[in-house]
Parts: C-alpha cells; structure tokens; sequence
C-alpha cells in the first residue's frame, strides 16, 4: 500500500491478506487509514512444485475523503 505524506513524499507498505474476502473486506471497510492499494502480489507454486508470483498493478488510483 502507499501513502501520501503532504512534504513527505510517499511511502510503501506491505500488508499481508490471506483470502480475497479479507481482501474486499479491508477495501470496503470505513475505518481503513487512507492508504491506496497499488499493487497485488500472489505467491504460489505450479503444478509441478515451482515458486511462482503474480503481480498485479493499478495505475490509475483516486483519492478523495468521504
């Protein structure tokens, strides 16, 4: 996740998420801190034992306060 800190630039962070239901919870939640998911990792193996990792990115991101 990254957040803009005014005069601070902007900073990553990792948050580690198990299932795609606490993915979407966390995304819908009000209480969330305003950080932006900008880019998913998957980490896995394939059928035959081999690590694999899937990223996915978003590139186009509004932030705007509720």
């Amino acid at each position: 996740m990254r957040r803009h800190k005014p005069g601070g630039g902007i900073t990553e962070t990792s948050l580690p998420i198990g299932t795609l239901e606490e993915l979407f919870a966390y995304c819908v939640a009000r209480s969330v801190q305003p950080n932006l998911i900008e880019r998913l990792l998957l980490a896995g193996q394939d059928a035959e034992g081999r690590t694999r990792l899937l990223s996915f990115s978003f590139q186009a991101v509004t932030d705007h306060k509720m």
